[in-house]
């Protein structure tokens, strides 16, 4: 049977299909989104048949969609190489000791901003940032003599855990927003410091003035604090050398070195501190690489911040991409996301318009899913050729579904982020999403940079098409 080009209508049946067995799979039938994948892909197959698609052209499509994700899905065990070695050499307990002592009351909110931005771009992790110092902030703020409701303080954890996650070239996000535009990981947050970095410094303002209506004289209760230090004193040894790493971390990125290095060389860097440091043996160091460090202290917090990383704990996301990116190949080779982007094209008369049909999208799908990954990659697959005719360069499509996907998704009530904030942190949805300053000013000012044209990103640095 020959393959030929499917009509919009069977395109149609073929992505919205693909939703509806994502979206029933998920949240009503309460499937493993991976299984829910397969059976698109199953579907996507049968539909692709009739059209002349036979077996193995499917599989050749998903054998490219996980050849051009390869790079990308390889930052997944190495991202989780370097939580367990910061974590084992004492990095990220020291960075968590010494925030803790930069609160200030009479600047409480951008204090809190701003330790839970440092650290989160640290470390990569949003989670592990709320679940860490950001619970102790909250602590602090609840025990202590504050008039600022908890719902403004978790705002500003929420945004300063979620710029790093959105920054953090060590972040799952930002690896994932990259592999899904098929662009560089530092060619991606280069392209986002056009708008993140004046959203970053609009969010710091505007909690400075927050805090200025509600702090007045204000005292914080160290009861809460010390004993989270105390606690990491005691298991670690906290000095200077251990911030070798992020040292080494940042020193290769501005050389502009393969982020491949410098990771490795993070890692290296915190095998080092936990053997030369913190007196580690290399084969429990090696263990943390590779399995994440196992330790159990009287305080839940610490418990949170050091039990986690290592190679293994990052499989179960590497692999649900991999299983994402083929769905994505097979929506490819049938070209039915080829046939919808024609006829969507036709209507995107302007940069401005195709960057804000991106993040509708974006919101939508992580709506839909209640899974940012799944509406990264498949919103990436789905604009790669509409960015491309445009002249735009990939970062302007992976800075776009950062600024969304990755932004909005802890505030949508149904989301596993959702979930595991209002758990963590003691507050619903309705009280910290409208303190989410980072997360509403970084869409807006993507948006003003697409009808402006400043800070708009083109193929090779030129200009191909002027027009916002």
């Amino acid at each position: 049977m020959e393959t030929k080009k499917p009509s919009l209508k069977l395109s149609l049946i073929g992505v919205l299909g693909v939703l509806v067995i994502l979206l029933s799979c998920v949240l009503i039938f309460k499937i493993d989104v991976i299984i829910a994948l397969t059976v698109s892909i199953v579907y996507v197959g049968i539909l692709g048949h009739f059209n002349g698609v036979t077996l193995s052209g499917l599989i050749e499509g998903m054998q490219e969609g996980v050849a051009k994700a390869l790079v990308g899905l390889l930052f997944f065990p190495l991202v989780g190489a370097i939580i367990g070695s910061w974590i084992i050499g004492g990095t990220i307990p020291a960075l968590v000791y010494y925030g803790l002592n930069v609160l200030n009351p009479q600047f409480f909110l951008i204090s809190s901003f701003l330790i839970c931005s440092a650290l989160s771009l640290l470390i990569g992790t949003s989670w592990g940032t709320v679940g860490t110092v950001g619970l102790a902030i909250a602590g602090v703020a609840i025990s202590s003599n504050l008039s600022i409701p908890i719902g403004v303080v978790a705002g500003s954890i929420i945004s300063g855990a979620w710029f790093g996650d959105k920054m953090s070239p060590i972040s799952d996000s930002t690896v994932l927003s990259a592999t899904s535009a098929e662009t560089d990981v530092y060619n991606h947050i280069r392209g986002m410091a056009y708008t993140t970095i004046p959203a970053f410094l609009i969010s710091t303002v505007i909690f400075g003035i927050i805090n200025f209506f509600y702090a007045g004289n204000a005292t914080l209760n160290y009861d809460v604090i010390h004993p989270i230090q105390e606690t990491l004193a005691t298991n670690f040894k906290i000095n200077i050398l251990v911030f070798l790493p992020p040292v080494v971390l940042v020193v290769l990125c501005v050389l502009r070195t393969h982020a491949f290095i410098s990771l490795l060389g993070a890692i290296t860097a915190g095998a080092f501190c936990s053997v030369a440091v913190q007196g580690n043996s290399l084969m429990a160091t090696m263990d943390a690489i590779m399995n994440g460090v196992h330790m159990e202290t009287a305080i839940a917090e610490v418990n949170t911040l050091v039990n986690r990383g290592g190679m293994n704990s990052m499989m179960s996301s590497m692999f649900l991409c991999m299983v994402a990116v083929c769905m994505g190949g097979t929506l490819t080779k049938t070209q039915f996301l080829h046939v919808i982007i024609e006829n969507v094209a036709k209507y995107l008369r302007s940069n401005v318009a195709l960057v804000f049909t991106t993040m509708v999208s974006c919101v939508l799908s992580n709506m839909m899913f209640a899974d940012n990954y799944l509406s990264m990659i498949l919103n990436g697959n789905l604009y790669r050729d509409l960015y491309d005719e445009r002249g735009l360069d990939r970062s302007m499509l992976s800075r776009t579904i950062e600024e969304t996907a990755t932004m909005t998704v802890p505030m949508i009530p149904w989301t596993p982020a959702a979930a595991f904030l209002t758990g963590t942190l003691g507050v619903t949805v309705a009280q910290y999403t409208p303190y989410c300053v980072l997360n509403f000013v970084s869409p807006v000012v993507g948006l003003i940079s697409a009808a402006t044209g400043i800070g708009l990103l083109y193929v090779n640095g030129a200009k191909k098409r002027s027009k916002a």
